[in-house]
Formats: C-alpha cells, structure tokens, sequence
C-alpha cells in the first residue's frame, strides 16, 4: 500500500477558492468593484483588524496553523495601495479598544465596539479612490441571535461609519464579515455603493476575500436565505426565543410559509447584473397544494 501524503498547499488552495466563491454580491453601482490597479484603499471598520475565521462553539474551537484576515490578505496585494495613516489610527484606538473575548462558553458578544468615525479619519481619507467598510458578526453554540443591535441589527455608531463613507465616497463597499443574515434595512437608506456578503471564510478566508475585490475569482455565490424586510416578516419571530417552550404557530412545512406571504412586504434578490431587486413577496401566487403518498 502506497504512502499517503497531504499535499497542505493543495488543500489551502481549495479552501481559498470555496471562501472566494461562496462571497455573494448583492450590490455594485459606480464600478466599485473590482478594484482597480493603483487604487489608493481606504480601509474603515476595526473587525478589518480581527477577521472573523469561523463561529464559535466546537467548530469555533479548531487549531489552525494561520488565520489571513482581509487586511492582511490586502496588505499583501501589490495592485493596490492601502491608506496606512488611517489603519494607525484605528490601530492606535484598538490598543485602547481590545478585543472583547467575552466570558466563557455562550457569553461572547456577537460583535465587538466599533471605533467612532471622525472627521480626522475623514480628512485623512479624502484623497483615496475607494473605501471598503469592513463589519463582523460571530455566531456559536448556546446562545442565539437577537433582534438588537450588535446582534441582528447594526450599532448606531456602525450605521454613522456607513452613512459618513457613503457620503463622501461615490465607490464604498460594505463587507460582511459575518456567520448569518442581518438587517439590511441600511441598504436603502445609507445607499453604499457596494455590498459584499463575504462570510466567515476559514483560515484562508481574507485571501478569498482579497481575489474577489481585485476582479481574480467571480462572487459566484447565492444567498441560501431570504431577507426580509424586516425581521417581523418572519412569521416564526414571535414565536422565538423562549427558554422553556417552542411555539410552531407558522406550520412545520414550507408549503404553510404561503399563507404568510401577505405580511411578508419586500424580499431582497440578486439578478444577474448584481444588484438589489426589492420586490413585493405577495407577487408570488397562492396555490392549493396536496401531498400525496407513493
């Protein structure tokens, strides 16, 4: 019997592609992306500096030889340029700001302080040709997400960061560095040029992310949820989050989502040209469905 060797560069150069791929872009007016050779980047958001591999929890728990994060994986990229005065001012924050590692097994936050945009960062800024926002959710084992900000929702300080870039770059993009769906409600009103789904992509996750935004691999990527409008248009929300019982109130099987579709006012779909299309859910028509046994 032959020896068995693991050949480590072939399988870091798959979970590289799988990270890449699974990347879903949901919006790219202005030609915000890819970027373009000898862009001036500016980088905004402190989960740019700590990249969200995986959850947590067992999974969460895996030793790994290295982690690439986004900016690591953008520092390394020749093409572009990175605007290094304002990464030392959020790294100078940081070291006031840590990391919040939380209090044992179930008691992480979901997400971590964000820095506070300035009109300095803003200044310091104003020259570069793009500005990618960079935001985190970690997800894990015994707790669960919640309708609030830090969780579902975004913080007010990281809705000001977005609203403040989008309003001085005509090229922002928005990069999810998450393990689930969130409240994207701040599509529409901040209008950022560019939103990117990236998330949590594993030891090789930033280098993926990275061959997305310069143009080398395809955001091929589908969303495997639907986004409502709103969290409340999902007829299980009231229904959720009890400690001691479970309600199934909206029906065990799909086919009973449609007698919900009335209250479900907007889902968020991509087409082909990568944009966001907000359309009424009730288009879809009821119908009578029957199960039938073979």
């Amino acid at each position: 019997m032959g020896r068995y060797a693991l050949d480590m560069e072939k399988y870091a150069d798959l979970a590289r592609t799988a990270s890449a791929e699974g990347c879903v872009l949901l919006k790219n007016d202005n030609s915000t992306l890819p970027l373009k050779k000898g862009d001036k980047v500016a980088v905004f958001g402190r989960m740019a500096f700590h990249y969200y591999k995986s959850g947590l929890g067992s999974g969460g728990l895996v030793n790994t030889r290295y982690v690439v994060g986004i900016l690591d994986a953008l520092r390394a990229c020749k093409d572009i340029a990175l605007d290094e005065e304002l990464i030392g001012i959020y790294e100078k924050w940081i070291k006031d700001h840590p990391y919040d590692e939380g209090e044992g097994w179930g008691l992480v936050p979901w997400s971590q302080e964000e820095m506070p945009v300035t009109e300095e960062m803003l200044q310091t800024a104003s020259g570069d040709d793009v500005a990618l926002v960079i935001l985190g959710r970690t997800a894990g084992e015994d707790q669960d997400n919640t309708d609030k900000p830090g969780s579902y929702k975004l913080t007010r300080t990281e809705e000001d960061l977005i609203r403040k870039v989008s309003s001085q770059f005509s090229r922002t993009a928005v990069i999810l560095n998450v393990g689930n769906i969130i409240d994207m409600k701040w599509v529409r009103e901040f209008d950022p040029a560019a939103v990117l789904y990236a998330w949590q992509g594993g030891q090789e996750g930033g280098n993926g992310v990275c061959d997305v935004l310069m143009g080398r691999v395809n955001p091929c990527g589908k969303l495997t949820d639907t986004i409502a409008e709103d969290i409340s248009d999902y007829p299980s929300t009231s229904n959720f989050g009890d400690l001691q019982k479970n309600y199934y109130k909206e029906d065990m099987w799909d086919i009973g989502i449609l007698r919900h579709l009335p209250k479900i006012k907007f889902c968020i779909r991509l087409d082909l040209d990568c944009r966001i299309l907000l359309f009424p859910c009730k288009r879809l028509q009821k119908k009578r469905t029957s199960i039938r046994s073979v």
